[in-house]
């Protein structure tokens, strides 16, 4: 037999195994296997130990609360004025820049003609990019 790990049905045996539905060979197939493989034998013992496990009580009011809380946050995601504020403008915005970028900044024919003034254009229109994006991102 293969590792639970391996194996494709690994599970499905698991599970069969513990809630003692699987048919009495594989059963005796898969003990035999636990007791020569440690890997095994770790899966298994985790597993019963999680039948171990206490499951605490939950409150009365649990929805109510978890409720509440669901509402207060996605109250709080979309109630700011400057996501409203920017979210429509932001395409706008880029459009514009987009198009003065275009219209006033040429592309040079070769490096040596770059001039102090195209420079000082571009770093103008950066900082004016700079400006139009969102303080939130």
């Amino acid at each position: 037999m293969n590792c639970l790990s391996e194996n494709e049905e690994g599970l499905d045996l698991l599970t069969g195994y513990l809630a003692k539905t699987l048919d009495p060979v594989r059963a005796a197939e898969l003990d035999c296997h636990v007791q020569e493989c440690a890997n095994c034998r770790a899966l298994m013992r985790a597993w019963t130990r999680l039948d171990e496990f206490a499951v605490p009580e939950v409150s009365p009011d649990f929805d109510a609360r978890l409720y509440a809380r669901i509402a207060a946050e996605q109250a709080s995601r979309t109630s700011g004025w400057r996501r409203w504020f920017w979210l429509p403008l932001a395409p706008v915005a880029a459009g514009l820049v987009a198009m003065v970028l275009y219209t006033h900044v040429r592309v040079p024919d070769s490096p040596q003609q770059t001039s102090r003034m195209e420079i000082e254009q571009m770093a103008q229109a950066v900082d004016d990019l700079d400006l139009l994006t969102p303080i939130d991102r």
